[in-house]
């Protein structure tokens, strides 16, 4: 058997911890996100596009509304875009 250094694996058990706590979050928000109206930023950092992209999407039809100077992306709207460009 081998001898380990007990804060050592303290320290390695809290990282990974850590780790996995961090991902549980980003989980949790793109679940939230997904159901969701997104705004063009939203829209542009899930989809890790340009605004001009963004914007050339919607003259190929991507559904949007806006609402105080805002464009919004409703979820059936996304789903339609996406499955007219497979």
């Amino acid at each position: 058997m081998v001898n380990r250094d007990i804060g050592f694996q303290l320290e390695q058990l809290i990282r990974r911890i850590t780790a996995l706590e961090d991902l549980f979050k980003k989980l949790d928000k793109k679940a939230t996100t997904a159901n969701s109206n997104w705004d063009n930023a939203t829209l542009m950092q899930e989809w890790q596009i340009s605004k001009r992209t963004a914007a050339n999407y919607r003259k190929q039809g991507l559904g949007s509304f806006k609402r105080g100077g805002r464009v919004y992306y409703t979820p059936e709207h996304r789903q339609q875009f996406l499955a007219k460009c497979k």
